[in-house]
């Protein structure tokens, strides 16, 4: 089944835009590592030597997820892992907003201290919400996932 035009424009468009978002963000985050790594100590959720190895892997995934959304390669597994991303930042602002922490985050390349929790965390909530478009278009085109088809091999002759 084919989406209307308007439909596949308005994915498309979200696809290419959500991608640029995580390439531009994950490159800008690279030379402040420490403040990522600061933002997950601060947040008080694990250990503090586990805060540089994570804030390493989450930039490493957000320009891979970016890359593979906009080069639509692996588009299933990139808008999966971008939703469990996004999900993982929107409950890390949640529990700091209910805990009532004091953090500064590095989220879009420049460090800022978090003033405005309600907007902060309906900004992650608004990408999530992106993000769960994207899981169902790509799971739009699976619709074979769970179908086998048989293979015909004949001898050359």
């Amino acid at each position: 089944m084919r989406k209307p035009a308007v439909l596949f424009l308005l994915l498309t468009l979200l696809r290419i835009g959500l991608g640029s978002f995580f390439i531009v963000t994950g490159t800008l985050k690279i030379p402040q590592l420490d403040v990522t790594a600061e933002f997950l100590t601060r947040s008080r959720l694990l250990p503090e030597f586990c805060s540089l190895p994570l804030a390493s892997l989450g930039v490493a995934m957000e320009i891979i997820v970016g890359i593979c959304l906009l080069l639509r390669k692996a588009y299933m597994g990139a808008a999966f892992w971008g939703g469990i991303m996004t999900l993982i930042f929107f409950l890390l602002y949640m529990q700091a907003w209910i805990r009532g922490l004091d953090l500064t985050c590095n989220c879009v390349g420049a460090a800022h201290h978090i003033v405005n929790y309600p907007l902060d965390t309906g900004l992650r909530l608004l990408l999530l919400v992106g993000m769960s478009a994207l899981i169902w278009d790509a799971l739009q085109k699976r619709t074979d996932i769970w179908k086998f088809r048989a293979l015909e091999f004949e001898k050359d002759r």
